[in-house]
Parts: structure tokens; sequence; C-alpha cells
């Protein structure tokens, strides 16, 4: 069953796993040649997840004659080691990056263009490759990706909310049942988006009529959210889930094979779609993407593992061997099948987050107005306004180099 160990946003914040690793491989290579039948991979993976990744690559391997090296590191230290090999030379190859990074990792990366085929590109969504274009070139390409739905109790809540008015009935009259992730990090954006975006507004326009209109509706959700909202992270909620605290939150895939390899679902747990707003349903791109630096060592050879990994078959076998939920949906009629049913119904309406090169401003931005909205009770104008600031402080997605909103 698809069985994802960590969440993208977990990946990204876990400050166990240091930077060593990955500058010390590239220091290594500005002393000496890296050996020319090794890649070098740096992936946001747990060291047992590299280890599944390795048995994943021996086919590759058996193919080209060379040796994959994984490394497990998190996001941003995969990001600073571009950075670093940017300005030097280096061993790293190929590295994963986080969707909300790509708006500055293009900098440090390798036009991919003439590396991914026509028949490659159906694989995924117009909207996972168009977060991964910049000024109309391809520099990345979707690893693993994800998206959110809605996790919920079907014991205590057989008939699940399909739209705000039902999210908002279920909230009034089940006070702290319902939970956001409010802590001041990405996951937080993740949450909000699909009301902004059901709204008819979209991240790149946070005073704009359809932004203030969804953080309204969640203004009056507010008062009934589950106590911990405010530091509600994916585990952390997910865990409050599966304890019965919270009876309905959004997650990633993971969160439901967590609850079923606790016999808590699909007994107790089952996803569903994202409650439709105004304007239809909408739910968040998350996951990992590829890139290759610009100095890599071994770029053809790197290209030549993109193309590897971008057939139905490979990808088939990533779903199989390391439970990656994305670009294949279980079978039909499987238990996957219904344990990842609002999944799969909201595979439709998935939208990325801009790729541009001050969406950590931009996202910032946002978290501010929404902790403002929901934990201080702050009306939206005036929570977006303050958190926005001056003209110069705004991100302006028309203005920057890295691109624009889908």
């Amino acid at each position: 069953m698809y069985l994802p160990r960590t969440s993208p946003h977990s990946r990204f914040h876990n400050a166990a796993r240091s930077l060593t690793l990955v500058v010390g491989m590239l220091a290594l290579g500005c002393h000496s040649s890296p050996a020319p039948d090794q890649l070098n991979i740096a992936l946001a993976v747990f060291p047992d997840e590299a280890a599944s990744y390795r048995v994943f690559v021996t086919a590759f391997e058996s193919q080209h004659h060379v040796h994959v090296n994984v490394l497990a590191q998190t996001y941003s230290d995969i990001l600073q080691a571009m950075r670093v090999q940017a300005a030097s030379h280096g061993s790293l190859d190929l590295g994963e990056l986080d969707l909300a990074q790509l708006g500055e990792a293009h900098g440090y990366a390798q036009p991919l263009d003439s590396v991914v085929s026509v028949s490659a590109r159906g694989l995924f969504s117009n909207q996972a490759w168009t977060a991964a274009t910049v000024d109309d070139h391809l520099y990345f390409v979707p690893h693993r990706l994800m998206w959110q739905a809605m996790i919920y109790n079907r014991v205590e809540v057989p008939h699940p909310p399909d739209t705000w008015n039902d999210l908002e009935r279920f909230a009034r009259e089940h006070p702290g049942k319902l939970a956001l992730k409010g802590a001041r990090y990405e996951g937080a954006i993740c949450d909000v988006m699909p009301f902004v975006w059901t709204a008819g507004s979209d991240e790149c326009a946070p005073s704009s009529m359809g932004s203030i209109r969804a953080l309204d509706f969640l203004r009056q959700l507010a008062p009934y959210l589950n106590d911990e909202s405010a530091v509600f992270r994916e585990m952390s909620v997910l865990e409050a889930q599966a304890r019965g605290s919270v009876w309905i939150h959004f997650n990633w895939p993971f969160a439901i094979g967590y609850l079923h390899a606790k016999a808590l679902a699909p007994s107790v747990n089952l996803s569903a779609p994202i409650p439709a707003g105004p304007d239809g349903r909408a739910t968040p791109l998350g996951g990992g993407y590829l890139a290759i630096p610009n100095s890599a060592p071994h770029p053809k050879l790197a290209a030549e593992f993109i193309q590897y990994l971008l057939t139905a078959d490979t990808q088939s076998r990533l779903s199989r061997e390391l439970g990656w939920y994305g670009s294949v949906p279980p079978p039909p009629g499987s238990e996957d099948a219904e344990l990842y049913a609002g999944y799969v119904a909201m595979r439709p309406y998935v939208r990325a987050r801009p790729t541009v090169d001050c969406y950590p401003d931009l996202s910032e931005q946002w978290r501010r107005a929404i902790r403002a909205v929901l934990f201080d009770d702050v009306a939206p104008a005036s929570a977006m306004a303050s958190s926005i600031g001056s003209a110069q402080d705004r991100c302006d997605c028309a203005k920057s180099s890295s691109g624009s909103a889908l």
C-alpha cells in the first residue's frame, strides 16, 4: 500500500540531519575528479527510505554499469549544497527540492527541456510541469508528488462535509473536533490556500476580494477549532486524529498510511475530498522535484536517470516499492482505493503555489495574516494590510524574475 513515511514539510524542517555530508562531498569534488562510474543523488528522505531507494535503483545501475550513491538530506540542506556547488566545483549530480524552493533554485539548475519527452509529460498533470517551468524553460522534474485531502473519523462523522457550509455546520456542532495546521510554517499555507483558490483568488493576490472572503470564512471557523491548532503540524495533528481528539483535518497521503498501520483506517478513519467553495474544489501540490546542478560532474548520466524515472513502469515501481503516492492511482476496488478515495477524487483539482523567487517573503506574509485572523481575531483586511506592509516589502509575482503563478 502507499505508505509515505514523512510529509514534505516535516522533511523541510527536520533539524536533526546536518549539511555536513553534502558539503563534505562538494569539498571533495574541489580537490579530486568525481568517479566516472558514480552518480551522486541527494534526496530528502530518512535513512531507511534511502536504503529502499538504493534497492530501487539497482535496475538503473545494471543497465548503465554505474553506482548510484543516495544521500539522505533535508530539502533545505540540498538547496544549500546547490548554492555552494554553483560557485565552485562539486560532486552532486542530482538534488531533490521542495516545491516552495523552486523559485530560487532554478538559478542553480540546468534547463531540462531536451531531457523530458512529450510522453513523459503525460505522467503528471500540467500544473505539476508548470510549477517546474521558469521563464518558459523546464528546470525540474516531478520526483514524487502528493496533494492534500480531508481526513475524517467515519465513526463520528458518517457523512463528511462536502461544502463550506457543511464544514461550518460541523465546526459549530462539534467544537474542538476540526483542526487546521496553524503553526507558523508552510503547512499553514497548504491548509488555507484551497479556501483562497475556491474563493476565486490566489496566493499572489493577498488583498483581493477572494482572499479576504476566504480568510473571513476561516475567521468564522476559528472559535470552534481545536485548541491546539495554533501549534499543529502534520504529525501532531495526525496524532490527535489517531487519539480521537480531532475528527477532521487536512493532510497528505502519508496520514492514511500512518492510520492504517495503527489499525485506525479504514475501520475508523478515511479520506474525502476537501469541501468545495464558491468556485469549486482545490488542493495544494506538494512533494519533491529533481534538478541537475549547473556544475554537475555527470550531467549526461543524470539526464539518463531522469529519463529512466519518467516511464509508466518505473513510476508504478516507485508507488509499489517505496509507497510514494503520486502519478499512479491505486487499483480500482482495492483496499488502497478505499483508503485513498479522497486523494483520487482531488487529483483533478491539484494546484501549485507560485514559482517565484520572492516566494519565501510571500509565504511569510500570508502566515502572519493567517495567524492574526485565526488566533488573534483580527479582521482579514486589517490582518493582510498589516502583514504585507509597505509596497516595497511586497512580493510582486508579476515582476518576479522566476516566473508567475498558475
